[in-house]
This record gives structure tokens, sequence and C-alpha cells, in this order.
């Protein structure tokens, strides 16, 4: 009896496909690839698709009963961030998402600040709604991670 290799088991669950890509774009995408320290275009592009699928899936996802995790990122003038009626006081309503936070003075009018959140996606969006509500906000972003499926 043959002993199965588990690379050919691993590759018998994979799908080779092909396709076009303009020259620039490809010249880019191997440059970046490059700088990110990935080895080959597969593990690049798997990459890529599993982050495009992350980040587009969870804003879908309004069941109710999802879990997701992901990381807030803000740039914003703290001259005006935070004086809104309810702002940053009110986070704490959202202490069973908020996991960690971190804040950095960047200089004397900007502040970066990370929010590690993880729990149910419509909470968690129900925050990002919250936050982005604020003035003084000069970026918002949303890295999302999926949770696994068991």
């Amino acid at each position: 009896m043959k002993k199965k290799n588990k690379e050919n088991s691993k590759s018998s669950t994979l799908r080779r496909i092909s396709m076009s890509l303009p020259n620039t774009l490809l010249d880019q995408f191997d440059k970046s690839m490059k700088n990110a320290g990935f080895a080959d275009r597969s593990k690049a592009i798997q990459s890529s698709l599993y982050e495009f699928i992350y980040n587009n899936e969870w804003k879908e996802n309004d069941d109710g009963n999802s879990y997701g995790a992901g990381v807030l990122v803000i740039l914003y003038d703290n001259h005006l961030f935070g004086t809104d009626i309810g702002s940053l006081e009110n986070q704490h309503e959202y202490t069973d998402i908020i996991v960690s936070t971190t804040h950095l003075h960047l200089d004397q009018h900007n502040c970066l600040e990370t929010i590690m959140l993880r729990g149910k996606v419509k909470r968690i969006k129900n925050f990002l709604k919250f936050i982005s509500e604020n003035r003084g906000i000069k970026s918002l972003k949303m890295h999302y991670v999926g949770m696994p499926k068991e």
C-alpha cells in the first residue's frame, strides 16, 4: 500500500488558474510582492485574495450572529475629535467588542489611534458608524480579519 504524500493531498485541493494583466500592473505587483517578502506570486496572490475576501465579506454579513475581528485605525485632529457629545467617553458602551486601544501623539494637532475589535460583526459595524460620526477625523480605516469557519 502506497503512503499518501502530504504535498500530493494538498495539491489535489488546489485549482490552477490563469489571468491576463497589464504589464505595468504585473510589474508593480511583483515589486510589491518582493518588498513584502513573498517568495512567489502564488503566495502573494493568495494573501491578496484572502484580504480582498475578508475586507468585503464582513460588509455584507448582517445576520446578527456572525463574529469577526479587526483593527480600526484613526488619524484625527485632537482639537476636534472627542469634543462631540458622547464621542470617546461613549466607547465604554462598546467594551464587549473593544479588546485594546493604542493612542499616539504625532504632533501638536494630530493623533493616531488603533482600536482592536472582536465580536459580533453587527456590533462592530455599529461602533464604526458611531466613531465615523465624530468631527476631526482625517482618516478612518478598518482592517477586518474573518473568523475561521468550522
